[in-house]
């Protein structure tokens, strides 16, 4: 993969990226979403920009009880179930439980296409399914130019995109996003992006262009951070 971002006309080989190496390892995840908290505090601040890379879904609630700022998430599934096998603290579960820090009205999912009964008849997050943004993504982008004008964190499941550019996943949906529509967004949120993690990706399923795909989508972030600021 070329350091070159030709999107943005950026070269990021010499980017400020600094490597925290793997958080420690915890059984409960309530330790774990402490972990989080904890690494992402020291980030923020320090004035840094987070990048995560996982692992299980519910890493974004580490980060977003920190930031406390609006949230998007690209997903194939609403992930708003109140508890799943018995933990408020599943993958399953994490729109649900960052909705109760920031507010629902400051969270949204981009390619949904799997929802539970359970979602459908308590209500969920606002959503946007994959269908209607691989047929016209005018509404939105016209969504979010107006969701986008405070500080926006972009937690990105990989199950989101259609399993033909990115297979490696643990649930996998077919009918999925196009990863292009990582650019709208990025387009829309402007010098409004304070985080981001990549998660969900499963190595043991995937063929390589999962991870290089996850490898690209940083880099792109990457060099959108090293434009100038306006």
């Amino acid at each position: 993969m070329e350091s070159y971002s030709i999107y943005r006309g950026v070269d990021t080989k010499n980017s400020g990226v600094y490597d925290l190496g793997d958080l420690d390892e915890y059984h409960k995840p309530e330790e774990m979403t402490e972990e989080v908290y904890s690494v992402v505090d020291g980030i923020v601040s320090d004035n840094k920009f987070p990048i995560m890379m996982g692992g299980e879904h519910s890493i974004t609630y580490g980060a977003i009880k920190r930031i406390k700022s609006k949230v998007i998430f690209i997903d194939a599934h609403t992930d708003y179930r109140d508890s799943y096998m018995g933990d408020k603290l599943s993958h399953a579960c994490v729109a649900r439980r960052v909705s109760e820090v920031v507010g629902k009205d400051n969270v949204v999912s981009i390619g949904i296409r799997s929802v539970s009964p359970e979602e459908i008849k308590e209500g969920t997050q606002k959503y946007f399914t994959s269908f209607e943004v691989n047929e016209d993504r005018r509404k939105l982008k016209a969504f979010l130019n107006e969701f986008c004008k405070s500080s926006v964190y972009l937690s990105i499941d990989f199950d989101g995109f259609d399993p033909a550019f990115a297979p490696g996943v643990g649930t996998p949906e077919p009918f999925g996003l196009n990863p292009m529509v990582v650019m709208d967004i990025l387009d829309s949120v402007g010098n409004n992006l304070i985080g981001l993690d990549v998660n969900e990706i499963t190595p043991l399923f995937d063929n390589g262009n999962t991870s290089m795909l996850a490898a690209r989508i940083i880099q792109e972030v990457v060099s959108y951070l090293e434009m100038p600021r306006k």
